[in-house]
């Protein structure tokens, strides 16, 4: 196991550096990225840091410091260049967010090793197994907004991108050989194209876990508890659970607290939050007692019964055909499809065929199967 000696990235923090590293970009025909953001850090996360890759260079773009990267959208557009992703959606959708970019031509390395059948997909395993390399992974978590960046962050960010390349290149041959290399590609084509932009942070009492079961009276406290984080965690530019857990909300919307004292008895509560926040809750508290609200739950649709049907049978078909083959489910179908496939009842191949029509592969393997599957259980 090795880890060898790379040159030093390239630090893109000023227009000048931008310009250069795009026109590097516009020559080559492939390039890997990657990105860092502060969602564990921020009251509303952002891309801090884009890494990208080519054969000969690799560059880390401080996205704090530069005030426009439209630049990058005719790259990331290009059909002409393949953009590298490791489990790409979560990067994706990010970038989308933030810069409303566009991707085509993209190969996600993580899609390559679960059509391989490989058990472990996480990329320090990929590559300690393909290119008997070792990347730490310790500054996982760390928050990549804070400026300057360590030096051994920046080499950890540098990583994650640097041997992407190198890595496709040893699941493509295997993926042509046993015939999976188009549905990779039209995976990869449907994660770029479908992913979409992430959703700003917004206030919603619905994401708050344990929340079913509780009382209509607990409720209406709850909603206006979580307000409260919500402000606070705003205020001090954190993510919400930095400020007070799910829990603890929770239990002091259950136990209804008459005095601040009782907030110490609750096991999701420290002592210094209680310190800190203690009596801005119970002025909450003591404001709902007086006009509680009332909070509706939304209603949800239950699926039609023929829907949950192709869904049982179409499930347990693509669950024995990948036991069948050594592969995941989601290879066989993946679970996106099976659901548009479920939701229609299908008249003819032709009606199977539009719903494929971004896995023309998988219909060229598994259509006639599927169709004869879920006619006879219309029939």
């Amino acid at each position: 196991m090795t880890t060898p000696e790379i040159e030093d990235p390239t630090y893109v923090d000023t227009p000048a550096l931008l310009e250069q590293m795009v026109t590097h970009l516009q020559e080559v025909t492939a390039l890997a990225i990657d990105t860092e953001s502060n969602s564990l850090h921020a009251y509303q996360e952002q891309v801090c840091l884009i890494q990208i890759s080519t054969r000969a260079k690799d560059f880390l773009v401080d996205s704090l410091a530069l005030a426009d990267l439209s630049a990058l959208g005719s790259i990331f557009a290009d059909p002409k260049i393949q953009k590298v992703f490791h489990a790409g959606d979560y990067d994706l959708t990010c970038l989308k967010r933030d810069y409303a970019f566009h991707f085509a031509n993209v190969f996600d390395t993580m899609l390559a090793a679960s059509a391989l059948g490989e058990e472990s997909l996480g990329l320090a395993g990929l590559l300690e197994k393909y290119l008997d390399v070792h990347i730490d992974k310790k500054y996982q978590r760390a928050n990549w907004g804070t400026r300057p960046i360590k030096t051994e962050m920046l080499r950890y960010a540098q990583m994650d991108s640097h041997y992407l390349l190198a890595l496709r290149d040893c699941l493509r041959p295997q993926l042509e050989k046993l015939n999976r290399l188009d549905i990779v590609l039209e995976d990869s084509a449907q994660l770029a194209s479908q992913t979409p932009a992430m959703k700003n942070h917004a206030e919603d009492v619905w994401r708050v876990r344990g929340i079913n079961g509780m009382k209509p009276a607990a409720l209406s406290l709850l909603k206006q508890l979580n307000h409260l984080r919500e402000s606070l965690a705003k205020n001090q530019n954190l993510p919400p659970f930095k400020i007070m857990s799910d829990s603890a909300l929770v239990e002091i919307a259950n136990t209804q607290p008459h005095f601040i004292e009782e907030l110490d008895l609750l096991p999701s509560l420290s002592a210094g939050q209680v310190r800190r926040y203690g009596k801005e809750l119970m002025r909450v508290v003591e404001r709902w007692r007086e006009s509680p609200g009332r909070v509706s739950r939304p209603r949800k649709q239950a699926p039609d019964e023929a829907v949950l049907r192709r869904r049982e049978l179409l499930g347990e078909w693509r669950k024995q055909s990948g036991l069948k083959q050594g592969l995941p489910s989601n290879v066989i179908l993946p679970r996106e499809l099976l659901e548009k496939i479920t939701q229609v009842e299908l008249k003819d191949m032709n009606t199977l065929r539009g719903l494929m029509l971004g896995s023309p592969s998988r219909f060229e393997m598994y259509g006639e199967a599927i169709f004869e599957l879920l006619r006879e259980e219309q029939t």
